[in-house]
């Protein structure tokens, strides 16, 4: 079971990027993934550049039965909740993988003050990237430590309602990525260079946690 990660999108300018993007939507779906996760667009890119984006991706999907969703990331076209607004409210269809480690560290907030964007991304999440955040940074230094339990909290609540979504959408199957990644989104001690904690270890205990709380739905 493989879902594909399109991230490799590159050009010079905006029809550059349109061009790369076709190319690695078709890339991406070689493997057979049943899902894409796609780094779409950029933060510089205007409203238009970027729905021209997603309804190429929008295209893709329906010539090949293949869910596109769009990842909630830094300096993409999910980018900031209230900018993400926008665009639900353009494409009724767009669907995301969501990432809301960054939209906690660009906010600097959990969320309060976003409730029709955390809503509308809840509803359309089809994949999750399960990195804890904080008001100051995309990843918290280790889950298990018992001064981020109020950060991962506020991310099992969401992440439950997610999993409700598409439990009551009738879902046989919602995907996880244990996401935590190794420096520099993991901190390092000051002088000697080592990492503060075990990648490998936290993301294995992220993994259990999310199997034992959602069972049979969470792969």
């Amino acid at each position: 079971m493989l879902v594909s990660h399109q991230h490799q999108a590159h050009g010079v300018d905006f029809d550059a990027f349109k061009e790369s993007f076709r190319h690695y939507l078709e890339f991406s779906a070689q493997g057979e993934p049943i899902l894409i996760n796609s780094h779409t667009g950029k933060d510089y890119f205007s409203l238009r550049q970027n729905l021209e984006l997603i309804d190429i991706a929008a295209e893709f999907s329906s010539k090949n039965g293949l869910v596109v969703a769009h990842e909630t990331h830094r300096g993409r076209v999910g980018f900031h909740p209230g900018v993400m607004q926008d665009y639900f409210d353009a494409r009724e269809d767009l669907m995301i993988t969501a990432d809301l480690s960054h939209w906690v560290c660009v906010s600097e907030s959990f969320l309060e003050n976003f409730q029709s964007p955390l809503e509308q991304a809840i509803a359309r999440t089809r994949h999750i990237h399960a990195r804890v955040g904080f008001e100051e940074g995309p990843q918290i230094p280790d889950p298990r430590a018992p001064e981020w339990k109020y950060a991962l909290d506020h991310f099992l609540g969401w992440w439950d309602r997610m999993v409700e979504q598409r439990r009551r959408a009738g879902a046989k199957l919602l995907t996880f990525t244990t996401e935590f990644g190794p420096p520099p989104y993991l901190p390092k001690i000051p002088f000697k260079n080592e990492p503060v904690a075990d990648q490998f270890e936290i993301n294995v205990f992220m993994k259990d946690l999310l199997r034992q709380r959602y069972g049979y739905l969470v792969r």
